[in-house]
C-alpha cells in the first residue's frame, strides 16, 4: 500500500474569486492584477455588494419618483384652494415629463444592473454603457435648461 502524505503549502495571500472589469477574466486567485490585460481585479463579493447598493438605490429612486408624480398630480388636480397651480405651457409640461421619465429609466437601469451583478458576480458592459448614456443625457438636459433661461 502506497500512501502519499499531503503537505499543505503556505500561501501568503488568500485566494478569492476575482473578476477583471476590462476583459472579463474570472478565477480564484490571490493576484490583484489581471494576467491577461493587467487591469486591477475586483473581488466578486465586492461586485455583488455594489449590486445590492444599486438595487436599493434604484428601488428607492423609483419609489420616490412615483410618490412625487402622484403628489404633483393630486396637487394640480385638487380643488378647494390647495394653492398649487401650473402656469407653464405644453413645452414645459413635456420637459417635466421627459425629466421624470429619464429619472425613472435611470432607476430601472440601476436595478437591472444591480441584479445582474448580484446574480452573476460581474458587470454587464451593455448595462454600464446604457447607464452612462442616460447620465450624460440627464446632465445635458439640466445644462441645456440652465443655459436657456
Amino acid at each position: 500500500m502506497n500512501q502519499e502524505t499531503y503537505v499543505p503549502q503556505e500561501t501568503s495571500a488568500k485566494t478569492v474569486k476575482r473578476n477583471c472589469p476590462k476583459c472579463g477574466w474570472i478565477r480564484d486567485t490571490a493576484d490583484t492584477k489581471c494576467p491577461d490585460c493587467g487591469k486591477l481585479l475586483q473581488s466578486v463579493a465586492k461586485i455583488r455588494g455594489i449590486g445590492v447598493f444599486l438595487v436599493i438605490f434604484g428601488t428607492g429612486l423609483l419609489g420616490f419618483m412615483g410618490w412625487l408624480s402622484l403628489w404633483m398630480y393630486n396637487a394640480m388636480t385638487a380643488t378647494g384652494g390647495s394653492g398649487a397651480t401650473f402656469n407653464g405651457g405644453p413645452k414645459d409640461m413635456g420637459l417635466i415629463i421627459f425629466v421624470f421619465a429619464l429619472v425613472v429609466l435611470i432607476s430601472v437601469v440601476a436595478m437591472i444592473g444591480g441584479l445582474w451583478q448580484i446574480i452573476f458576480g460581474n458587470r454587464n458592459k451593455a448595462i454600464v454603457v446604457t447607464a452612462f448614456i442616460l447620465g450624460v443625457l440627464f446632465i445635458g438636459t439640466g445644462f441645456a435648461i440652465s443655459m436657456g433661461r
